[in-house]
């Protein structure tokens, strides 16, 4: 199409609206901006995003993935506000979620430590169903393997017999 009634076609080289510039150009001829990030967004969105992944592996009981996540989330929120008054909206959704992945973790971690020393008899028994399946599965002891059954390390450490 012909817009400049001189013949020609346009062409792109020679229009000032389409020079190399850092903006962007519309095919309507109107130049418009890229979009503004703000400084931190990513570190914010990845804070964001680490955060919540913590608190569905807190959920599907995972122990070292929360831990680690969440530490992560919550370093990343920080960093992300920068010199700057306030967080942004992500980077304190990264903190909280990540912050109440840890806790519920180590909630969870505490409790299953408490309740296992509170009651050693369900580790020894545990440790005879292990030491009996694995005998069966690899066909050799774990006293031939180890030098001691799991069993016998439980007894002394608790101090059973």
């Amino acid at each position: 199409m012909d817009f400049n009634n001189n013949g020609t076609q346009n062409n792109p080289n020679q229009n000032p609206y389409n020079a190399n510039r850092p903006m962007g150009n519309s095919p309507y001829g109107y130049r418009y901006s890229p979009p503004y990030i703000m400084p931190g967004q990513k570190l914010a969105n990845a804070a964001m995003v680490l955060g919540i992944i913590s608190i569905l592996s807190t959920i599907l009981m995972t122990i070292y993935i929360p831990l680690i996540l969440g530490s992560i989330a919550i370093i990343l929120a920080i960093l992300s506000k920068g010199s700057k008054s306030r967080m942004a909206g992500q980077a304190m959704t990264g903190l909280i979620c990540g912050a109440g992945g840890l806790v519920m973790n180590l909630g969870i971690l505490i409790t299953t430590l408490s309740f296992i020393f509170s009651h050693p008899e369900i580790l020894q028994d545990a440790a005879r169903t292990y030491d009996a399946q694995f005998e069966q599965i690899y066909g050799e002891s774990t006293e031939d393997v180890l030098g001691q059954s799991i069993e016998d390390m439980i007894n002394e450490t608790f101090g059973f017999e």
